[in-house]
C-alpha cells in the first residue's frame, strides 16, 4: 500500500510559500519512483466566508489603532488564494484539497506532511517544518518587538515539534544552527535547481504590445518592499538614460509595504518624471504567464534585494530557468548561485549596477536561449532529492 505525502500551503500562505509548494509538487507528480511508493495530495488554504468576516473585523480594529495611536499594524487583504492557485495549476487539479482548519490532516492519515509552518498542529504523522528566513534577526529594525518575539516563539515550536526542517539556503541553515542551536542533520537545504513548471507560452500573444512596452527593457519582479531596494535600481536607471534613452525599466509586484507605507509614494515623487514618461513602467501584479514572457523578452532580470531566504528569490529562479542574464546584489546568500550568466554588483552601489546594465545592453543576445532540456533535468533532480528525503524521514 502506498504512503500518503501531503504538501501544504499552511494557513494564510505568502506568495513565496505558494511558489514553493508548486515547485515541489511539479517535481514529484511525474517522478516514476515517487509514484511507485507514494500518493501525493496538495493542501491549499481556502479563505472561506467565516474567515473573511473575522479578517474584516480584525482589520477594522487595526485601522482604528493605526489612526488614533499612530501604530503601524498590518492590514490584511481579503484573499482568493485557492481560486487563483487552481486556475494557474490545472495540471494539479486532482491532487488539490482546499482547507480552512489547521487540523484537517488527521482526516487523511498521511505518512508525511510538509512544509509545516502552522503551530498548534496535533499530529500522529511525520512532518517537516519550513523556516523561510531569519529576517527578524538579520534586519531587526524592520520588525516590532512583539513581531520578533512571535517569530522566535513560532520557529522554536516548529523546530521542536517536527522531524526535521527544510530551508532554501545554506545561509539560513547556518543562521538556524547559530541562533536556535538546531542539529546539523535535522536541517535539509533544498538544492538550487531552477526549472519551469508552466505550460508552453502562447505564441499568438505579443507581450510587449499588451503592456505598451516599445523599447528593449530590464525587468524587476519584486514587491515594492523596502528591503527589495528598488530605489537603487531607479537611481542607476536614471543615470543610464544619458547613454541609453531607448531602454525602459519594467517593474511587477505589489506597490504597498505595510511596514513602510510611504515607501512607494516616496519613489513615485523622487522619480516622477521617469514614471510619468513611462520609462519606468509599474505594472503591479500581473498573471504569472505574462511575467514569464516579459522575463523572456527582457535584456535581463535585475534582483537588487538586500535580503532573501533563498538564493536570489523566485525571480532569480525564473530568470535562470529561462536562461536569461541576471544582475544581482552581492549579498552572501546570492553567492550560493552557480550560473554562467550572472552579474554581481555591490549591494549599495548604483554606480556599479549602472556598469553591469551597460554591459548587458552592449552585449544583447537577440536569439532566445534554449532552456527546456535544462529545466527538465533540474525538475527531475529536485524530484529525486525529495524522494530520497522522504525515504530517509519515513524509514528513521
Amino acid at each position: 500500500m502506498k504512503k500518503l505525502v501531503i504538501v501544504t500551503s499552511g494557513m494564510y500562505p505568502s506568495q513565496g510559500v505558494l511558489n514553493l509548494i508548486k515547485y515541489i509538487s511539479y517535481s514529484l507528480i511525474k517522478n516514476k519512483n515517487f509514484n511507485k511508493k507514494y500518493d501525493l495530495k496538495i493542501f491549499v488554504f481556502d479563505e472561506n466566508f467565516v474567515i473573511q468576516f473575522k479578517k474584516l473585523i480584525y482589520n477594522s480594529l487595526m485601522i482604528i489603532r493605526n489612526f488614533f495611536f499612530k501604530e503601524k499594524k498590518r492590514i490584511h487583504k481579503i484573499s482568493n488564494v485557492s481560486k487563483l492557485f487552481l486556475r494557474e495549476n490545472e495540471i494539479l487539479r486532482n491532487k488539490i484539497v482546499f482547507f480552512s482548519k489547521k487540523n484537517i490532516y488527521k482526516h487523511y492519515s498521511p505518512s508525511l506532511v510538509f512544509p509545516i509552518q502552522d503551530i498548534e498542529i496535533k499530529n500522529n504523522f511525520k512532518s517537516l517544518g519550513y523556516i523561510y528566513d531569519l529576517q527578524h534577526i538579520d534586519l531587526p529594525r524592520y520588525f516590532k518587538l512583539y513581531e520578533k518575539k512571535k517569530r522566535n516563539r513560532d520557529f522554536k515550536h516548529i523546530i521542536n515539534n517536527t522531524d526535521g526542517i527544510i530551508v532554501n539556503s545554506f545561509f539560513v541553515k547556518k543562521q538556524l544552527k547559530k541562533n536556535f542551536k538546531v542539529k546539523n542533520k535535522s536541517i535539509h537545504v533544498i538544492p538550487f535547481l531552477p526549472y519551469l513548471y508552466d505550460p508552453p507560452f502562447k505564441k499568438n500573444i505579443n507581450i510587449k504590445q499588451k503592456y505598451n512596452i516599445k523599447n528593449d527593457f530590464f525587468i524587476i519582479c519584486n514587491h515594492f518592499w523596502k528591503h527589495k531596494n528598488h530605489q537603487l535600481v531607479f537611481e542607476a536607471f536614471e543615470n543610464l538614460q544619458s547613454k541609453f534613452k531607448d531602454i525602459d525599466l519594467v517593474c511587477t509586484g505589489i506597490t504597498h509595504d505595510s511596514r513602510f507605507p510611504n515607501y512607494f509614494k516616496n519613489l513615485e515623487n523622487r522619480f516622477s518624471k521617469l514614471i510619468f514618461n513611462k520609462k519606468i513602467k509599474i505594472l503591479n501584479l500581473i498573471p504569472r504567464s505574462d511575467q514569464l514572457q516579459l522575463i523572456k523578452k527582457s535584456i535581463g532580470v535585475i534582483q537588487p534585494s538586500l535580503y532573501e531566504g533563498g538564493p536570489g528569490g523566485f525571480s532569480a529562479y525564473e530568470s535562470i530557468a529561462l536562461k536569461k542574464k541576471l544582475i544581482i546584489s552581492d549579498i552572501k546568500i546570492n553567492k550560493e548561485i552557480k550560473y554562467k550568466d550572472i552579474f554581481f554588483y555591490k549591494k549599495k552601489s548604483s554606480k556599479e549596477l549602472n556598469k553591469k546594465m551597460c554591459i548587458l545592453i552592449t552585449n544583447k543576445i537577440k536569439k532566445d536561449q534554449k532552456y527546456k532540456n535544462f529545466s527538465e533535468k533540474n525538475k527531475k533532480k529536485l524530484g529525486n532529492y525529495f524522494l530520497k528525503l522522504f525515504n530517509k524521514i519515513l524509514n528513521d
